[in-house]
């Protein structure tokens, strides 16, 4: 029976939605409206553009963790001028922390897919490249919890995925094997070529069917199909 490594957001938890909702809160408690800044939808979209490109940068190694969540509230008020306010980047990135991990929407049929292959018996880990403490609070307010061996995040591990150490010490710390390892996620850079790269079988989630040129095991763009892969041998 396989070993089944999942990654958690975009994957399972719906971070798009739950981020959403979390800023939409924050925009409305800490009354930014009366900072200048009249449209939530704007001030969404400029937060996303500031957290990709901060994402890719701490991804990258050029940012650390303390460094990302204020950075990316920083960046978003400079488009209204606002980038000297510290204190009020201080406290939209403290709610946002502090507000968005109790989030539980999860991905069409997320929980219906864990279940099922819980019950057929395979072994679930949460693999991920999120940060320590908000992962696994995640994990808990969603209601997967009960269904997960463990959940290794590359703050603990000390190194990100698709870096293939932290791929080798998924499988130190959950004794599993490398020819029974699978990893379930949406990114193809980081979860499917990571993977592939070392020595594991995938599955890549790709709900938007984006074209590319890699090799992937399987390929489903709903995870209700995930049910229908041959993954027990």
């Amino acid at each position: 029976m396989k070993d089944l490594f999942f990654d958690l957001d975009h994957t399972l938890w719906d971070f798009e939605r739950n981020s959403v909702e979390a800023l939409r809160e924050g925009y409305d408690e800490i009354s930014l409206s009366s900072f200048g800044i009249e449209s939530v939808e704007e001030y969404i979209s400029k937060y996303k553009k500031s957290n990709a490109w901060c994402w890719a940068e701490y991804q990258a190694g050029r940012m650390d963790k303390a460094e990302l969540r204020w950075r990316r509230f920083a960046m978003t008020l400079e488009y209204w001028g606002l980038e000297n306010n510290a204190v009020l980047g201080d406290r939209l990135g403290s709610h946002y922390v502090e507000t968005s991990p109790y989030k539980t929407h999860l991905v069409k049929d997320a929980l219906k897919v864990v279940t099922g292959l819980y019950d057929r018996g395979h072994r679930l880990i949460m693999l991920t490249n999120g940060f320590e403490e908000v992962q696994h609070i995640k994990v808990k307010q969603c209601g997967l919890e009960p269904f997960f061996e463990t959940v290794l995040t590359s703050d603990a591990l000390g190194v990100k995925k698709p870096h293939r150490e932290i791929f080798n010490l998924a499988l130190k710390t959950t004794d599993s094997k490398r020819e029974d390892a699978i990893m379930l996620g949406d990114s193809l850079a980081a979860d499917i070529i990571g993977a592939r790269e070392a020595g594991w079988g995938q599955v890549y989630y790709n709900p938007q069917s984006i074209p590319h040129n890699e090799i992937v095991l399987h390929e489903v763009v709903d995870l209700i199909s995930i049910l229908d892969l041959p993954l027990r041998k």
